[in-house]
């Protein structure tokens, strides 16, 4: 895998069907912020859907990639506009930008292992629920 594969699988966020081909069937996920596990490609694919189910409007950004075919580190910076609350902050109608890692192990040419790390502190400053 390398910097074009990264950011063709952060630009199919958006959809659902596209996002679930990058996994395998039996997978261990972790947002490790949100404290969200998956162990399956489809509850990855309907994880990542629900973001776009709220009515807001998310992106990312891939920033970089450094890895190979066994596994590797994506940088990336996710641009959202809220449609609803998050992590208990009043975040409708805000936007927020902020930096994380995806950490993946791949096997057979799909996803098997995925540590999501974003930085929670700067999107609740953001937010004006932290200073």
């Amino acid at each position: 895998m390398n910097l074009a594969w990264a950011k063709e699988w952060i630009g199919e966020f958006g959809a659902p069907e596209k996002i679930r081909s990058k996994y395998a069937d039996r997978v261990d996920f972790e947002d490790v912020t949100f404290g969200h596990k998956e162990t399956t490609g489809d509850g990855v694919k309907n994880f990542f859907a629900s973001f776009s189910q709220d009515g807001g409007e998310h992106s990312f950004i891939v920033r970089n990639y450094i890895g190979g075919p066994e596994g590797g580190a994506v940088e990336w910076t996710w641009h959202a506009k809220h449609a609803s609350d998050l992590m208990g902050a009043a975040a409708k109608g805000k936007e927020t930008h902020v930096n994380g890692v995806s950490v993946l192990r791949f096997a057979g040419g799909k996803i098997v292992e995925q540590r999501d790390y974003w930085d929670a502190a700067t999107m609740l400053r953001q937010l004006g629920a932290l200073k």
